[in-house]
C-alpha cells in the first residue's frame, strides 16, 4: 500500500435489474447516469447498495454489470495514481469525493469524505445534489 494511505470498507455495490428496485419508495434516482440507487444492509449489517441502470446510462459497463466494493480512504488523490481509472474522480455532494478504478481485476470504489455514516446513508447529504438533483 502506499505510504500513508489507509483504506476502511464502506460498502458493496451491486448491479441489479430496475424490476428489483424501482417500485421500493426508498429507490433514488439519478439522471445524471441514469442509475436506480437502493441502499440496505444484509443479514451481517453490512451495507449494501443495489444500482439498476437504465438505457442512457453513461457509467462504464463494468460499473453497471460488475459487483465492487468501496472504501474510504484518507488520501483519494494517491490511491488513484497509476491506477485504471473506470469513473473518474468527482464530487457528486458537498464534502463527498469518489471514483472507481480497476485493481487486481477487482472494481473498486475509493471515497474520501468528512461526513458521517449517518449523513452518507440518510436521506438530507442527496437532495438537490449533482448525483440526485430532485431529491430522489
Amino acid at each position: 500500500m502506499k505510504d500513508n494511505l489507509s483504506l476502511t470498507f464502506h460498502h458493496i455495490g451491486k448491479p441489479v435489474s430496475l424490476e428489483t428496485i424501482k417500485a421500493n419508495k426508498n429507490t433514488k434516482y439519478s439522471p445524471l447516469f441514469d442509475m436506480y440507487s437502493l441502499d440496505m444492509e444484509n443479514d451481517l449489517s453490512i451495507p449494501i447498495e443495489l444500482h439498476a441502470f437504465g438505457p442512457n446510462s453513461s457509467l462504464d459497463d463494468r460499473i453497471q454489470k460488475e459487483t465492487h466494493v468501496a472504501f474510504k480512504t484518507n488520501d483519494i488523490e494517491s490511491a488513484l495514481k497509476g491506477a485504471e481509472i473506470v469513473m473518474p474522480l468527482y464530487q457528486p455532494f458537498a464534502d463527498y469525493r469518489c471514483a472507481m478504478v480497476i485493481m487486481n481485476g477487482q472494481l473498486i470504489e475509493l471515497i474520501e469524505t468528512s461526513l458521517s455514516e449517518r449523513e452518507i446513508w440518510g436521506d438530507g447529504i442527496f437532495k438537490d445534489s449533482l448525483l440526485y438533483p430532485q431529491g430522489k
